[in-house]
């Protein structure tokens, strides 16, 4: 008996421990925060997704959390992989009961983590997934806040048909790179345009032979637009001047790597003149809710975010808004309540639409911009606006 009054009083401490601090697990909205934060993934934006969502949940902790209750993060590290991605998603959905899943980076990992989701009934919020697949089955449970390849494609043909007649397309063998491709080919053509696409694998570290095969075309391309994340998307940039296809290419980069602090260290004064697209600008005005994120952000970490992480910050705040709403943390009610979003975020008012295709939960309230780094070392904030 007393051995046995033992163990209960060791359960007992035990289980206590295991509780978020300030109270019982039923005082507690889960959210679960799955995203590259080792190699071969994107680690660094992995990063920033997670001060992202920590910063949000601290801001709404501080009002008194949501229904009564405090948001608390499960962290999951996906690796870059699907198969990794996909059992991170399921251990936090099985074992941690979270009631969303956000901060999916690699579109080939979140596809496949789209599957789980739905499986299980739970939503899980893009910010920067960009492949068309994860919305153009029309699932219940699947929200995007951020861009899609197709759209995407279609934002920059203006741009492209204005100032070049022979693009160049590089890009990983992903979900995102191959997708981008095709679609950016695509538009191009049907605008008149040349449009050459080469593919490499997403962990090369050697991209001078697709450089030079590209070098070798005629008429050489004008321009060369890279899709990639993580390592290549800062050798391709660093390569294209080494065997002589750069400068007389100009080189555009497919979203805003060039704010990162890597691209100076990687290109040094071979990094002015990179255009990038992106989907922020001093010439967009942020909403209160945008200025109040961006000072927040700068000040608690000491640089300014990247446009997806107020994408990011958008989708925690409209979670703790459907939870409100549907006041429940049950998924599949807030997933419901998801639907009929209408939330004043960073960059505009977003709703989810559902037309056809990928627009599916999707918010296109997207403006996009092209932007040129002038000088080295340059932030973001400071690059010129080139477009429109």
């Amino acid at each position: 008996m007393r051995k046995q009054g033992l163990f209960i009083l060791v359960a007992a401490a035990v289980s206590v421990l295991l509780l978020p601090l300030g109270g019982s697990a039923q005082d507690v909205i889960k959210l679960g925060l799955v995203t590259p934060l080792s190699a071969p993934g994107d680690y660094k934006s992995g990063q920033i997704n997670v001060q992202t969502v920590e910063l949000a949940v601290e801001e709404l902790n501080a009002k008194g959390g949501v229904l009564g209750k405090k948001l608390a993060i499960v962290k999951a590290d996906d690796e870059g992989k699907p198969a990794v991605g996909v059992t991170a998603v399921k251990r936090v959905i099985t074992e941690d009961k979270v009631s969303a899943i956000l901060g999916v980076w690699h579109s080939s990992v979140a596809v496949a983590q789209a599957q789980q989701v739905i499986n299980y009934g739970v939503p899980m919020m893009l910010h920067y997934s960009w492949t068309d697949d994860l919305t153009k089955d029309h699932s219940d449970y699947i929200f995007r806040v951020g861009p899609f390849n197709s759209e995407i494609a279609n934002l920059l043909i203006p741009f492209l048909k204005k100032n070049y007649k022979t693009i160049a397309v590089m890009f990983e063998t992903t979900a995102f790179g191959t997708g981008f491709a095709e679609a950016l080919s695509k538009e191009a053509k049907a605008a008149g345009l040349t449009a050459y696409s080469i593919g490499f694998p997403a962990e090369a570290t050697d991209l001078k032979p697709q450089l030079l095969e590209l070098k070798a075309k005629s008429p050489a391309p004008d321009i060369l637009v890279i899709a990639s994340v993580y390592q290549a998307m800062y050798l391709i940039p660093k390569q294209a001047f080494e065997v002589g296809l750069a400068p007389k290419s100009q080189i555009l980069c497919s979203w805003d790597w060039p704010t990162y602090p890597d691209f100076w260290e990687a290109l040094g004064d071979k990094g002015v003149g990179v255009m990038y697209a992106t989907f922020e600008s001093e010439k967009m005005k942020l909403s209160p809710l945008g200025e109040s994120f961006k000072k927040a952000f700068k000040a608690k970490y000491n640089f300014e975010p990247p446009i997806y992480a107020y994408f990011l910050y958008d989708e925690v705040m409209i979670l703790a808004d459907a939870i409100k709403r549907a006041n429940s943390s049950d998924p599949k009610k807030i997933a419901v309540a998801l639907k009929d979003t209408k939330f004043n975020g960073t960059t505009g008012v977003i709703t989810f639409e559902r037309k056809e295709g990928p627009v599916w939960n999707q918010w296109m309230g997207h403006q996009l911009f092209v932007k040129k780094m002038t000088a080295v070392k340059q932030a973001g904030s400071a690059a010129q606006v080139i477009y429109p």
